[in-house]
């Protein structure tokens, strides 16, 4: 259980014990207790920084599926922390921001509460998987990437032995049409009962991409606490799901007029030190799609033979409205939000 609480103690993206101080975008998480089956969720990204006490003992073994001369380190291995603050790879640098994106994005999953930061399922467990570094990825190690989250063999990598019930891809920019081959990668996973949600892009109105526009997964744009399309989200009829991805400040005095997203980040003292802070500074869909991942990953923890059909049929029958925008008329934008329907449905199986 996330634990009592005075109305505001909850971040404002997961809603209040008191229902009529949450944000309209709220997804009305708080104080939904986790069920008694553990669920793993892997977040494929940039690493995690696994000594942030806001994911202490949440976190199991991951690995770095970045391979070849792409990776610093020289191979593939059992490490998925980040490469270092600022590092480089012939003329491209890796920013401060880049560095904690993975452990950003695992904290709102699965935070812990230490620090103010409570994911959406503070039971999930973690599974950090590194895609991402200073030098450019393949197509070949993300595919890899997926298929070991998933507990299928990859050739030279060690066997998953936590293989995910949830799969977290919070980024984009691969083609623009699916590929028959991450396309035939999904359809095994969706085959065993796995989610796969992924971030739409921060494209500002520009159609879906891989991996977001493949049969079958969960794709996740970003709104504000008010139910608006952020206007750096992408903007396809195609989009399942909307979820608080944060922005700019509103100009009312709410608690949720900050706009931005509580997360377990680092940053540097006066010493030149890093060190593990809480701030809201989550903003963009990357983080819209963890929150749903946390979501399905509690629904699970109840529910453990929940469906990706059945949670389509979930948002068809209670999604929220988001206001919809004059960029794509032909969009029908659904919001998410726990419901008494829902609820009672995790209680009663």
């Amino acid at each position: 259980m996330l634990g009592s609480a005075c109305a505001q103690e909850f971040p404002w993206h997961l809603g209040s014990l008191d229902s009529s101080a949450s944000a309209p975008a709220a997804i009305n998480t708080a104080g939904v207790k986790p069920g008694p089956n553990q669920v793993v969720v892997a977040v494929i990204d940039s690493g995690v920084l696994p000594d942030h006490p806001s994911l202490k003992g949440r976190l199991l073994p991951g690995y770095d599926m970045i391979s070849g001369t792409n990776n610093l380190r020289g191979a593939r291995s059992s490490d998925f922390t980040p490469d270092a603050r600022h590092a480089t790879c012939g003329e491209r640098l890796s920013s401060s921001t880049f560095r904690t994106h993975g452990t950003e994005i695992a904290s709102l999953i699965a935070g812990n509460g230490i620090k103010g930061v409570y994911g959406v399922n503070p039971a999930a467990k973690i599974v950090p998987i590194r895609l991402f570094g200073a030098c450019r990825t393949s197509r070949a190690d993300m595919l890899d990437a997926i298929a070991w989250s998933a507990g299928l063999p990859v050739e030279g990598v060690p066997a998953n032995v936590n293989p995910a019930n949830v799969i977290n891809l919070s980024f984009y920019g691969g083609k623009n049409t699916c590929g028959a081959d991450l396309q035939a990668l999904i359809n095994a996973l969706n085959r065993k009962n796995i989610f796969l949600v992924a971030a739409v892009g921060n494209s500002f109105g520009r159609k879906l991409m891989e991996p977001a526009n493949c049969d079958g997964v969960i794709s996740v744009g970003a709104i504000d606490p008010e139910n608006n399309i952020a206007n750096y989200s992408a903007l396809d009829p195609r989009t399942v799901v909307y979820a608080p991805g944060g922005g700019r400040p509103l100009e009312s005095k709410t608690p949720w007029h900050t706009n931005k997203l509580q997360v377990a980040t680092y940053d540097m003292n006066l010493m030149g030190d890093e060190i593990a802070i809480a701030d809201a500074r989550g903003m963009g869909t990357s983080y819209s799609a963890s929150l749903v991942s946390g979501f399905i990953s509690l629904i699970l923890s109840n529910k453990p033979d929940f469906t990706r059909e059945e949670f389509v049929q979930y948002l068809n029958a209670n999604a929220r409205s988001v206001n919809r925008s004059a960029k794509c008329a032909e969009c029908r934008p659904k919001g998410l939000s726990m419901v008494a329907a829902l609820l009672q449905q995790m209680k009663s199986d």
